[in-house]
């Protein structure tokens, strides 16, 4: 595999509210230790130092969350952290960071790794895959995915139907891209995972920033518009002031919908992989994602089970959590508070946590 320059993105700009009590819109899951001492950030940003050097990697997030940054990942340059000013979901936030790699490094490729909150079990399988699509990116005007075979009909991911075999890279087999199903019904979930043509979205790809850019003024004119006006005062004196008048304008719209589903066939590949691969992006999700004992349960803290299976009981308070003839259920106890919830209600903890912090209109 030929030395490409590779520029490596990490999004993380999420709130975290369904995964009340661990994660707050202060203290988003990414930056807190989860499941052990280091945060799901930190461990994003070990993942890839492993096959990357810190001057590669770039980190988007809101402007909020810059003290995290330079807490957690203080080998990364602050002059790669790139500061949303304002929360417009992500069709903006992937834009203006594609322009600041392409003003920067016009020659490289951009691997997005897209929420710094997953958990990534095969390490070696990841970097081979992310550096084999950047390759192919680097070579080929696509776009190319990374993503993974579906572990269960999940329906809080988004899905990705595969065609046939476009070639075999070192022992990758690369696919067509067909189209991509954000979040379906159970019933079609089942249908998908009983369907080997589908793979869960992971949200990782490798593609060059300009044919992104390019993809933006085609199909997310009024996003390039906004771009437009940024893109000249990159690393100048006025790019501060211009970030924060302009940047409020983008739509606050998920880039999955602003852009890529309105991609034409052929501009996108498959790249699939079994890296182990676990979304931490709702309870159910965790659960789902970790081992479990011989009653089906994921246990963290000082907790003790009598007659309870297929549950998940997080103790990250003082104290002992006991639990007698729970199945199926969430317990997480924390200092910010106690969640009790059925495993298939976990969606809903985001209404949870918009009662109770959220002010009411």
């Amino acid at each position: 595999m030929a030395d490409i320059p590779v520029k490596v993105l990490i999004m993380c700009g999420g709130k975290g509210t369904r995964m009340w009590p661990i994660s707050n819109l202060s203290h988003p899951k990414q930056f807190e230790s989860l499941l052990g001492k280091k945060s799901m950030f930190r461990q994003t940003i070990d993942r890839v130092l492993k096959g990357f050097s810190p001057e590669d990697l770039y980190i988007a997030t809101s402007i909020k969350f810059g003290p995290f940054l330079k807490e957690q990942a203080g080998e990364v340059p602050t002059s790669n952290f790139i500061l949303e000013p304002a929360m417009r979901d992500n069709l903006g936030a992937v834009g203006l960071a594609a322009a600041m790699i392409n003003q920067r490094h016009p020659e490289a490729v951009m691997v997005i790794l897209w929420g710094a909150d997953h958990i990534v079990q095969k390490e070696a399988e990841f970097l081979r895959a992310i550096k084999q699509a950047a390759q192919l990116a680097y070579e080929n005007q696509v776009i190319v995915h990374v993503d993974t075979p579906p572990s269960y009909p999940s329906v809080h991911n988004g899905w990705i139907k595969i065609g046939k075999v476009i070639k075999t890279v070192n022992n990758h087999k690369i696919y067509e891209f067909i189209r991509q199903v954000e979040k379906p019904n159970e019933e079609t979930a089942k249908r998908f995972f009983k369907d080997k043509d589908y793979l869960i979205h992971v949200g990782y790809m490798a593609t060059r920033p300009q044919l992104l850019l390019n993809h933006y003024k085609t199909y997310a004119p009024d996003a390039y518009a906004v771009l437009s006006k940024i893109i000249p005062t990159i690393d100048k004196p006025g790019f501060k002031a211009t970030l924060n008048r302009e940047y409020p304008r983008f739509e606050k719209v998920s880039v999955d919908y602003g852009l890529f589903e309105k991609l034409p066939p052929k501009s996108q590949w498959e790249l699939p992989v079994d890296m182990g691969w676990v979304d931490v992006g709702t309870w159910e999700l965790l659960y789902q994602g970790l081992p479990k004992d011989k009653q089906g349960n994921v246990v963290f803290g000082q907790v003790k089970l009598l007659d309870t299976k297929n549950s998940l009981i997080i103790c990250k308070d003082e104290g002992v959590i006991g639990a007698v003839g729970l199945e199926s259920m969430i317990v997480v106890d924390t200092e910010e508070g106690l969640l009790v919830c059925p495993l298939n209600q976990a969606p809903k903890v985001k209404q949870l946590y918009a009662s109770l912090y959220e002010p009411k209109s």
